[in-house]
């Protein structure tokens, strides 16, 4: 199935490594140019070159979209370069405090939403408008589902989801009339490097191994969900199809991709 990407210009925040990577390549394979954004300069690069080997033109822009300029930059080198913008994925995030919720300051509660609201929130804002002009646009935010079921652990970072995927319910509304299709994605327990660097911090409370507590991770979470521990390839294959100009007529959804684990229908 053709699904319409080719030479359409996508923007992936977080696109270095984890699903943001494995979207940015899923876009890339399906012909759409890509402009990748992440702090990691390295790993942006080695992504950006394996984006290039599907034959499409890619842009590596290193930012910190946790600053208030971040995605006004983001949006006009990406401008610079391709002159619009079809896709905006907003990937960027996860868990920056592995905290119960009496143990979070304000300011651990601050830098958790500019990552996992914010940054989304004011791409948005930069991006809009030039998809108005252009006549349309695709925005597809990934949240998680850890926005949509509530355990106890992450607090802030379950908040700052669940307020990303109000956003993209809003957005959709507010600008079918422009043609812009907004969607968000929740995945559920996918493999990536965020789990590493829990697996870090646990380990070093513990007293154990990185490796050890990779290990339990692994077991306890893939135990609990009926088709196991999913990939970032999964994920992004669901976006790539969400992000395809044959879907018309669906928006402000939010799609759960999770193994079966969601304990709601």
């Amino acid at each position: 199935m053709d699904l319409g990407l080719k030479g359409k210009v996508a923007v992936v925040t977080g696109g270095s490594k984890g699903i943001g990577r494995a979207i940015a390549l899923s876009l890339a394979a399906e012909g759409a140019e890509v402009a990748l954004a992440a702090r990691g300069k390295t790993e942006l690069t080695r992504t950006t070159a394996e984006a290039e080997k599907r034959g499409v033109g890619a842009l590596a822009i290193p930012i910190d979209l946790t600053k208030p300029d971040g995605p006004r930059r983001l949006v006009e080198k990406t401008m610079k370069r391709y002159g619009r913008i079809d896709l905006l994925i907003n990937n960027l995030g996860g868990p920056l405090h592995f905290k119960r919720f009496l143990e979070l300051t304000d300011k651990e509660w601050r830098a958790t939403l500019e990552l996992d609201l914010m940054a989304a929130t004011r791409l948005c804002r930069e991006a809009i408008p030039r998809m108005q002009r252009q006549g349309g646009g695709r925005i597809i935010n990934i949240a998680s589902m850890s926005g949509v079921e509530m355990e106890e652990k992450f607090p802030d970072y379950r908040v700052a989801k669940a307020a990303l995927i109000a956003l993209g319910k809003y957005l959709s509304v507010e600008f079918a009339k422009d043609k812009i299709i907004v969607n968000t994605v929740c995945p559920g327990a996918v493999w990536t490097p965020s789990w590493e660097y829990e697996a870090s911090v646990l380990a070093r409370k513990s007293g154990t191994s990185a490796e050890a507590v990779q290990k339990k991770l692994k077991q306890e979470t893939g135990a609990a969900i009926p088709l196991g521990i999913g990939s970032p390839e999964e994920v992004a294959r669901l976006v790539t199809f969400l992000a395809s100009p044959n879907v018309t007529w669906l928006t402000g959804s939010t799609v759960r991709i999770d193994g079966g684990a969601a304990k709601i229908p």
